[in-house]
């Protein structure tokens, strides 16, 4: 049985893999800000200044307008019996996405999930997005650096840990983790279930 569970959020606990673009879709900028995504993916700009570009896109908008579209985005149907099954067992879960820390709290809330820690994107008025977790490999608050420290911070050791994402890149990243879930589809976030027996 594994000791520990790291979570990407978007397009694994939830069907939506993007919800910085589900955001620009709902307010109709998303063929401006989908430049914005190739100029950091072609290493023109860094993420701090991607994410600050994308958000600018946001101004004039509520804050409470913004949340109202992540609350939009679905669950994945396997999430309450998973964490039901981490709940049950006594598993320490870590959430790490650079989406958006109220998508995993709406989550935490809904199924009682804990013990649970969650870095995640922290959304403030403006409306802009505090950076917590960046996509950016070398930084330093990459999914690599932050799963280290929140393992090291419940003492469980990385080869005693699962990591379930639906990005490569994050199993990669996490690749010390002595195990490794790929969510391509819907149902196999319900393979994590294996794990706890």
């Amino acid at each position: 049985m594994i000791s520990a569970a790291i979570f990407d959020l978007d397009g694994t606990l939830t069907t939506t893999p993007n919800p910085w673009r589900h955001i620009h879709e709902s307010l109709g900028v998303w063929d401006t800000a989908c430049g914005h995504f190739d100029e950091w993916l072609n290493g023109k700009i860094d993420y701090d200044e991607f994410c600050r570009k994308d958000t600018s896109l946001w101004v004039g908008s509520h804050l409470d307008a913004i949340h109202t579209f992540l609350n939009q985005i679905e669950v994945n149907r396997h999430v309450p019996a998973v964490i039901q099954g981490l709940v049950q067992r006594g598993i320490p879960s870590i959430i790490i996405s650079s989406g958006f820390h109220h998508v995993a709290r709406r989550i935490q809330a809904a199924h009682q999930w804990e013990p649970l820690y969650v870095y995640a994107n922290e959304l403030i008025d403006g409306p802009g997005v505090r950076i917590q977790v960046s996509a950016d490999l070398s930084s330093p608050i990459s999914k690599r650096v932050l799963g280290a420290a929140a393992l090291q911070r419940i003492g469980v050791h990385p080869s005693d840990t699962l990591v379930v994402s639906d990005a490569v890149r994050d199993l990669e990243a996490l690749s010390d983790c002595g195990f490794h879930l790929h969510v391509q589809q819907e149902d196999d976030l319900a393979r994590t279930l294996q794990y706890l027996d």
